[in-house]
């Protein structure tokens, strides 16, 4: 599924990088079904587009609520720009399942999911009260995340979040 779409006529055509996008996020979603009990996922079409704050893919990774931004790439980098990144947190802060029985609220943790074409993927667990941009390079160990404050410089992006069984 690391492959792209046969022969496309421009590359840099808008209806190319959709459907490169699209295989990325399908991978994701056939990864966490196929991993059995506990681990499901499902894509939210239309995410990144009107004005509702929503995750490409919705997911269970035995027990934790994920959302997950998944961005797939030529290039040796991704950015991901403030907005993009503020409506993530957003989804995330507004998507929380109350348990009937304990009162216990589970909130939904934010993935950034990155997808380097043939050079395998990243993944970002973007801290809750992060303000600013996230670039994301594919021979770096850390994401560059924009921000201010130093206190989140400690954040690391690598092939082994989710650590749970769906995406190994």
């Amino acid at each position: 599924m690391d492959c792209l779409p046969k022969h496309p006529r421009s590359p840099s055509s808008v209806k190319y990088k959709a459907r490169v996008g699209y295989e990325g996020e399908y991978y994701l979603v056939q990864k966490f079904i196929s991993a059995g009990d506990g681990f499901y996922a499902v894509r939210t079409p239309g995410s990144g587009t009107g004005k509702m704050a929503k995750p490409d893919i919705i997911a269970t990774d035995n027990g934790e609520l994920l959302a997950i931004e998944v961005k797939s790439t030529r290039k040796k980098y991704v950015m991901l720009n403030q907005e993009q990144v503020n409506r993530l947190l957003e989804f995330c802060r507004r998507f929380v399942v109350k348990c009937p029985r304990c009162g216990v609220e589970i909130k939904a943790k934010p993935i950034l999911a990155v997808r380097f074409l043939n050079r395998g993927w990243k993944f970002i667990e973007v801290p809750e009260d992060w303000r600013g941009s996230i670039t994301v390079r594919v021979d770096e160990a850390s994401p560059r995340l924009l921000q201010s404050s130093p206190s989140h410089s400690d954040v690391e992006a690598g092939s082994s979040f989710p650590k749970k069984k769906a995406l190994k």
